[in-house]
């Protein structure tokens, strides 16, 4: 029996005298490390990786550590003094030394406060800062009281909006509050008419979330006094929030309304899944038997990628974000025909013939033959997670026209890419594995910064009562982007609608057009041409 099994077989065995913790600052390493690997007599000298510690709990004991201590313990400390004996040496002469790297981060405020590893994809969201908007108007009576305690329902049902969020390049952490407390809704005064009403709200929605402070997500409500309407907005941080958490969140809050409408608290079908089980489930994925061969894939897949440039390119700022050019326009059913065809016949989703019709419209714009396309997908894992609002998107990057690549034609070669590309997926959606692929190619902005991007989202209802609500159209307008240019599709009952992003302060805001102008001409003219054109 090796010492790990041997001391959780035993957890409460007694040590030598030359194990046991000597002084204070070993015997709150010993505590800390102790709890978390369900071992009550922790030796000082045995290895806390020997005795089970893994990659994402370091990033909890870093931070509980520096609670206790007032010392901040880097991620890779750990690793060079894996022991508590170690350890506390280290400790011990930071903390009397004039450099010492002492912490002004408070302890939690709330005795029993949680703090929990969150996943690789949450922690890469949270400095980046992204802020989705949507709002409804409602033509009907809305009651603020009944619709304040619905918001407040699904803030206290989901981890993710009521936790703060820590963050520090070595750090993903989340402090999750014993009482979650309420939903920030804030009521606005009643607007003259409809155009002020939604100037108030949007100017509300765009002040700064502080995530750090819980303050995750927030509900705005206005009247306009001309037409007795009423308009309701929610603001929610991308650390806690995606595209299938809109859907979660409308579904909710209609459901809840209802109930606190008529004088009761809402039922609801199931539980959601915690912060550190999500944390957990990742872990998990990214344990695969076949982890290596999917590292493999992507360092291939990777090597020597162009950046994706088109004729025209400005010398632009290096920030992540900038202001952007929207062309919108409707796909119909009819003119999706022969695609969704197509895909049925060669066993492909049909959105995969929609990134075809992009790349090679990028194509006839002057970008490289040879472009990596980046693509949002889901993280499905199971129906716990699928039904908890949160972050669980991911990327997947497809170069079909790339040096490893075959088919006949562009349609044979993404979808080849596709079904690689997810394949592969697991040591993708961990942010920090995929930069340190990326290493000899520029690190992880090689991945977002030229490269173009395909999202695909939904458009959902919000009912409350026998309101319906209509989204604002302000809900449409792209205003600023991460990428040089994106696809965003939407899928609308009458078919698809599509938004060609451009940013502006690195093309001209006409390229949005161009490139919807080669996009509708290649579905006009059906996959079968495509083929004919891109035939290698």
């Amino acid at each position: 029996m090796t010492q790990r099994e041997d001391l959780r077989s035993d957890p409460n065995g007694a040590l030598s005298t030359d194990e046991h913790p000597r002084g204070e600052t070993e015997s709150t390493i010993a505590r800390i490390f102790g709890e978390m690997l369900g071992i009550s007599s922790l030796p000082r000298m045995a290895s806390f990786f020997d005795l089970g510690l893994d990659s994402v709990a370091v990033t909890v004991a870093c931070a509980r550590l520096e609670q206790a201590t007032g010392i901040r313990v880097r991620f890779t400390q750990l690793f060079r003094t894996p022991t508590v004996a170690q350890l506390a040496t280290w400790i011990d002469a930071h903390d009397s030394g004039n450099d010492a790297p002492r912490t002004s981060v408070a302890p939690p405020a709330e005795r029993n406060a949680e703090l929990v590893a969150i996943t690789p994809m949450q922690a890469h969201t949270v400095p980046m800062d992204i802020v989705p908007r949507f709002a409804w108007w409602f033509d009907g009576q809305v009651d603020d009281v009944a619709l304040a305690a619905a918001a407040t329902d699904v803030h206290r049902r989901h981890q993710a909006l009521h936790a703060k969020y820590l963050y520090e390049p070595d750090l993903g952490l989340a402090e999750v509050p014993a009482d979650p407390g309420q939903a920030r809704f804030q009521r606005l005064p009643e607007q003259d008419d409809d155009g002020a009403a939604g100037d108030a709200l949007w100017e509300a929605l765009e002040h700064p979330l502080h995530i750090d402070q819980g303050e995750v997500w927030r509900c705005v409500i206005v009247h306009s006094r001309q037409s007795s309407r009423t308009l309701f907005g929610v603001a929610a941080h991308h650390a806690a929030f995606d595209g299938r958490s809109l859907e979660i969140m409308t579904a909710e809050l209609s459901a809840a309304y209802s109930a606190r409408a008529a004088g009761r608290a809402p039922q609801w079908s199931g539980r959601t899944a915690t912060l550190a089980e999500m944390a957990a489930d990742y872990r998990h994925q990214l344990r695969t038997q076949d982890a290596e061969a999917q590292r493999r894939y992507w360092l291939n897949e990777l090597r020597d990628l162009p950046p994706c440039r088109l004729p025209g390119r400005k010398d632009g700022p290096t920030e992540p974000s900038g202001p952007a050019a929207d062309f919108s326009f409707t796909v119909s059913k009819t003119r999706l025909r022969a695609w969704d065809d197509y895909a049925s016949a060669n066993g492909m989703p049909p959105s995969v013939g929609m990134v075809a019709v992009y790349v090679q419209s990028l194509i006839r714009a002057g970008a490289p033959h040879d472009l990596g396309l980046m693509v949002s997908i889901g993280n499905k894992a199971g129906a716990m997670i699928d039904a908890t609002i949160t972050t669980r998107v991911g990327n997947i990057l497809l170069r079909p026209n790339g040096p490893y690549r075959s088919g006949p034609h562009l349609l044979a070669r993404i979808r080849d890419s596709y079904l690689q590309g997810m394949a592969a997926r697991d040591v993708l959606l961990d942010m920090k594995q995929m930069a340190s692929i990326l290493g000899a190619f520029g690190g992880l902005e090689a991945m977002f910064i030229g490269k173009p991007a395909v999202v695909y989202n939904s458009v959902p209802t919000l009912s409350l009562g026998e309101v319906p609500g209509v989204m604002d159209s302000r809900n449409d307008d792209w205003t600023a982007s991460v990428h040089d240019f994106v696809l965003e599709v939407l899928p609308v009952p009458d078919g698809l609608e599509m938004h060609l992003v451009v940013r502006t302060d690195l093309y001209e805001g006409s390229l949005a057009n161009e490139l919807g102008k080669h996009f509708a001409d290649i579905i006009d003219n059906g996959p079968k041409q495509l083929e004919v054109e891109t035939a290698g």
